[in-house]
């Protein structure tokens, strides 16, 4: 026994929130009859238990309330119409308030028919909607399969053009292929030595070599209307001839 008594000693020294658990300045239950006085701790020492207080719900007035609406200290809230229907369906017939006060008036009446045309519809407005948009369907699915048959229709001929334009697009490449080859080789053999295709010579020569061409097609050009216009004046001479010769 007082070597249990010596454990709950330490055991509260090191813990002394749990010292309410043993009663040293008694003997404790736990440790049968024996006194352990010698062993007892000052009071001011000692972790009292706390204790598990509650006080009383605080009284209330259980009689009947009514506000006063002419008091102006009244809040806004309690002198409406929903306040006191609540009041009447508290307390009933005891609140002083009519039971008709919980009708709907000729407004409310009203707000709730428009709302209930709005968001319950009667069977009759119910199928015709079903009809106006099973129609609507119908026309978005019959123009839809029109579009489709038109669109097979021009199949083979949106094929070709794909082709077609597949085709100018590879014979462009290959032009400007040519082209690009046909300009380093004019390079070479102007400077003498092959060049980058982004170096500042060849993009200066290339520029001189559009120029010239440029300058050639121009030329070319006139010349073809040169021609053309000689050709016209001949023509009309021989025709001015014919006449000529027909009136003589």
């Amino acid at each position: 026994q007082i070597f249990i008594i010596n454990m709950a000693a330490s055991m509260a020294r090191e813990f002394p929130k749990l010292t309410f658990l043993c009663r040293f300045r008694n003997a404790s239950p736990c440790l049968g009859n024996f006194p352990a006085v010698e062993y007892s701790r000052p009071r001011q020492e000692c972790c009292v238990q706390v204790a598990r207080y509650r006080a009383p719900p605080f009284p209330v007035d259980r009689g009947r309330y009514k506000p006063d609406k002419s008091d102006p200290r009244t809040p806004e809230y309690k002198k409406t119409l929903k306040f006191d229907r609540k009041m009447w369906g508290r307390q009933g017939e005891a609140s002083g308030f009519d039971a008709s006060i919980c009708w709907p008036t000729e407004a409310e009446l009203a707000e709730m028919l428009e709302e209930e045309r709005d968001w319950q519809p009667s069977l009759a407005e119910m199928q015709h909607n079903i009809a106006v948009r099973r129609a609507a369907d119908e026309r978005e699915r019959l123009a839809k399969e029109k579009l489709i048959a038109a669109n097979l229709a021009r199949m083979p001929q949106l094929i070709e053009q794909v082709h077609a334009d597949r085709q100018l697009k590879q014979e462009q490449l290959e032009e400007a292929k040519k082209r690009k080859d046909h300009l380093m080789a004019q390079a070479q053999e102007r400077l003498g030595y092959g060049v980058n295709p982004k170096s500042p010579k060849f993009i200066a020569m290339v520029e001189e070599i559009e120029k010239e061409e440029r300058k050639q097609k121009k030329q070319a050009k006139k010349a073809k209307q040169e021609a053309m216009k000689e050709a016209y004046r001949k023509a009309l001479e021989i025709e001015k001839e014919e006449r000529k010769q027909k009136k003589q």
